[in-house]
């Protein structure tokens, strides 16, 4: 009977040692891209996209965004400009189709089609 338990003990703690040990998927390496000419950064909590930014490819300064054109009614095109005030205020990128909510989940949208895609790989690859 002693046998039998410590055999079964034995067996659960290989089984969970087997489960524990399983690995996080590789796309939660991807946490960087350049993505509408800025580079964004994101962190993963579960499978969601968290804390998602932008920054300007040339310093790495936190971008400012502006998001005017979509308030106003003299606009053509709504869009949202990424501003690096580092750089001499340069516009770094512009996301095309509305406000700053807009441009971060369309950021969003390409980092999700990229990992489907399986895209993301050549960035894995390609990071220090």
């Amino acid at each position: 009977m002693l046998i039998i338990s410590l055999f079964t003990l034995f067996a659960i703690v290989v089984i969970f040692l087997i489960i524990k040990e399983k690995k996080s998927p590789e796309f939660k390496a991807y946490t960087e891209d350049l993505l509408f000419g800025a580079k964004w950064r994101w962190h993963w909590a579960g499978n969601t996209i968290t804390k998602l930014w932008c920054y300007c490819p040339s310093c790495d300064a936190t971008l400012v965004y502006d998001d005017s054109s979509c308030r106003s009614i003299y606009a053509n095109v709504k869009k949202t400009d990424f501003i690096c005030e580092n750089c001499n205020s340069q516009v770094v990128s512009s996301v095309t189709g509305g406000n700053k909510s807009y441009a971060i989940g369309a950021a969003e949208r390409e980092i999700d089609r990229r990992i489907r895609t399986c895209e993301y790989k050549e960035v894995l690859t390609n990071q220090c």
